[in-house]
């Protein structure tokens, strides 16, 4: 009786390690979706200093975390609905000069390198899915700045229908999301 036991509990433990070698992973606090781990940082920040927050992050085998990037409309929305259940409903208010409204969302990986140049993404994959609000890409910051990085919008508490992304200010203080391979 207690060889069966024993069998029985080593060809358990090694069914359990094979499926948990061929699962992807992400680190704690981190979703996985499509191959890659994603997380939702609610600090306002610059666009620069939310990039050089992602990169502090690593995957097991060194891969590092971006901005994210977006190429679809799954993608986008996966990453909405991570903004929004983790932001919920209260702001991330973002207050100017001109127009002290709500508005709120996070930051991409999308940029240009040199004002008024192509879209690009830190992660250094191709700017393919173009989800802009209308009128955008405008690059104008009130006639006061280049707009040359990009955020996905959510105007207010009650607008989660916009989704779509805005040419901003890379200065203004937002929300980001990281993206990083899954370890396998």
């Amino acid at each position: 009786m207690r060889i069966v036991i024993i069998v029985t509990l080593a060809v358990v433990s090694m069914a359990t390690t094979s499926l948990a070698h061929c699962q992807q992973r992400c680190p704690q606090f981190w979703h996985l979706f499509q191959g890659y781990c994603y997380r939702y940082f609610g600090d306002r920040v610059s666009w620069s200093s939310a990039e050089a927050e992602c990169n502090k992050y690593f995957t097991d085998r060194g891969c590092m975390a971006r901005l994210i990037s977006i190429h679809s409309e799954e993608e986008n929305n996966f990453a909405y609905e991570l903004f929004r259940s983790s932001a919920g409903d209260t702001p991330d208010w973002r207050i100017n000069r001109r127009n002290p409204s709500a508005v709120y969302g996070f930051w991409t990986g999308a940029h240009q390198q040199v004002s008024d140049g192509p879209w690009v993404h830190t992660d250094g994959t191709a700017f393919d899915y173009l989800n802009w609000m209308s009128g955008e890409p405008n690059d104008n910051y009130y006639d006061l700045h280049d707009e040359d990085c990009v955020m996905v919008w959510r105007r207010y508490d009650m607008d989660d229908d916009l989704r779509q992304m805005n040419d901003e200010y890379c200065d203004d203080n937002v929300s980001f999301i990281c993206k990083m391979k899954a370890n396998h």
